[in-house]
């Protein structure tokens, strides 16, 4: 029996249709997964900096090696104070001034403006 070129492409299509559909029904919310996760990590992988190159690596070491190169002494980051004086809310990263106070400090507060 002799079937046009265009008769077989179909029964081909439709035996990998069909194929593809026991597949699914089979192993398809384990396979979405599986694929959801790999997507997430490519995208992880994608979205992240590169790794710094060996010459960067060398200039931080030495950098953290000597700290007398750097531009000067590493300062601690300052501690804000909410300061309460005459009715007025005052931030500062230093003592309060004499006569205000101290009040507990917003944790969200993340920038003091000078």
């Amino acid at each position: 029996m002799y079937l046009r070129p265009a008769y077989r492409r179909l029964i081909w299509l439709a035996l990998v249709v069909a194929c593809a559909a026991a597949v699914y029904a089979w192993r398809g919310p384990a396979l979405i997964g599986d694929a959801e996760q790999a997507a997430a990590t490519l995208w992880r992988k994608a979205s992240s900096p590169p790794p710094p190159s060996a010459e960067e690596q060398q200039r931080s070491q030495a950098r953290r090696a000597d700290p007398a190169a750097g531009t000067g002494p590493a300062r601690p980051a300052a501690v804000p104070r909410k300061c309460q004086l005459n009715g007025q809310t005052i931030y500062t990263d230093g003592p309060c001034p004499a006569g205000s106070l101290e009040q507990i400090v917003p944790e969200n507060l993340s920038v003091i403006a000078r």
